[in-house]
């Protein structure tokens, strides 16, 4: 009897183990104004589909009367008065998945100096529940009675014009900086140097042991796609269609090119070209896939266009669309940059810290293309024929070219040399 029940209790621990979960929310506090709209992020961990959960937004001490209250699949009525028609469940960016990837973020429109304060994101299932908490802190950019807040906002203007000249004193710099000529086009200015690119060029493959099992990766570990019995049936970009470059980089520059495009088709529509942390390559890749989460990358997701996956993401225009793309790794400065070789035209280039990182090359295929990612070798850069003859180590042997001039005078200095010589008396 006793041993019954003992299993009776590990069994339920492990059941109660294996459905736990995490409720995460930032730690500083979101700052917003007097009629904005915000929304306050928070998420479970491990992800996973929240579809079936109970989810309540509340403010402090007001679980009774929550904001939003969210069971059996719908929005329930119960719900604080000041809050109806200005709150709902909404996706934190436009790479999460919402409900079905765990997502629980809400979303505040018309905000009012009345909802500063603390806010409350409680998750519960059948066997474990969580919550946290936030701070909301709201200006009213109206008010300019209070003459301490009228000069934060002074200093804060200042603040934010002398940021602007900043980055636009950096901007003029990369334009003209000699030495970084890779980075001359940041801002798509001009064409690029492609063989001064290529100077930095490494030999990428893919790393077999991390490779999403639906994908069907080349002999050479070069070409990838997705596989024909893979039937992608969530919403938005499939992310977990992710191979990871077996090559991983601690320092320096590196560049590799990818082909997006088969001879007499149309260009891919869906990928995702960027790198990623090491410590990424063993987890499942979920919805928070930013720069914060160790990914960087620039995705093409048919017609939605192009975006990075920053928060909020960056769209861009690429047009043509890129035919061959090539990627710029500068892990000391911080900096991973994208480029369309075919047009020899700079795309992007994001700004981060990689410092303490190892970092590794990211590839995914997506879906509905009929032609694959390709690892490309790139050429060696041709060097110059000045370039090219010149010894990488001096010579001491080696006699340097004189002109025609100087070999005249060395001639009748010889000659000079040699009368004395014939006009001296032996000793």
């Amino acid at each position: 009897m006793m041993s019954i029940i003992i299993i009776t209790l590990l069994m339920n621990l492990l059941i109660e183990t294996s459905e736990s979960f995490s409720v995460v929310v930032p730690g500083d506090q979101i700052v917003a104004h007097v009629g904005s709209t915000v929304i306050l992020p928070c998420w479970i961990s491990p992800p996973e589909n929240a579809e079936a959960l109970e989810i309540r937004w509340y403010r402090h001490d007001q679980f009774s009367n929550p904001i939003l209250f969210y069971k059996h699949g719908k929005i329930q009525d119960l719900q604080e008065e000041s809050f109806r028609n200005r709150s709902s469940l909404t996706p934190r960016s436009d790479l999460s998945g919402g409900l079905k990837d765990g997502d629980v973020s809400l979303r505040l429109e018309k905000l009012r100096i009345q909802d500063e304060g603390s806010f409350n994101c409680y998750v519960s299932g059948d066997s474990a529940y969580d919550s946290g908490e936030m701070v909301l802190k709201i200006y009213d950019l109206s008010d300019t009675s209070n003459p301490w807040k009228a000069l934060f906002f002074t200093l804060l203007i200042c603040a934010l014009l002398g940021l602007v000249g900043l980055i636009l004193y950096k901007y003029r710099h990369k334009l003209t900086a000699e030495k970084k000529p890779a980075d001359q086009s940041v801002g798509g200015v001009g064409e690029i140097n492609i063989e001064e690119l290529r100077k930095h060029a490494v030999q990428i493959t893919i790393d077999q042991h991390y490779v999403s099992p639906d994908l069907i990766v080349s002999k050479d570990r070069k070409t990838m796609k997705e596989s024909d019995k893979y039937n992608h049936t969530g919403e938005g970009f499939p992310l977990k269609l992710c191979a990871f470059g077996a090559q991983k980089f601690t320092s320096g520059r590196h560049y590799w090119e990818v082909s997006l495009a088969r001879e007499d088709k149309s260009p891919k529509d869906y990928w995702i070209i960027g790198v990623t942390k090491y410590e990424n390559f063993s987890s499942r890749v979920r919805s928070a896939v930013t720069p914060s989460d160790g990914f960087w990358f620039l995705c093409s997701d048919g017609p939605k266009g192009f975006h990075t996956n920053t928060d909020p993401p960056v769209k861009l225009s690429l047009t043509p669309r890129p035919e061959r793309l090539g990627v710029l790794l500068d892990y000391d400065d911080g900096q991973l940059s994208f480029y369309n070789v075919k047009e020899r035209k700079h795309l992007l280039t994001m700004s981060s810290r990689f410092t303490g990182s190892v970092i590794a090359p990211l590839f995914n295929p997506g879906v509905d293309d009929q032609s694959p990612i390709k690892i490309l070798d790139c050429p060696k850069p041709v060097e110059s024929p000045v370039e090219s003859s010149q010894p990488l180590l001096g010579n001491s042997s080696e006699v340097p070219p004189t002109n025609p001039e100087s070999r005249q005078n060395e001639t009748q200095s010889l000659h000079r040399m040699k009368s004395v010589e014939g006009k001296r008396k032996p000793v």
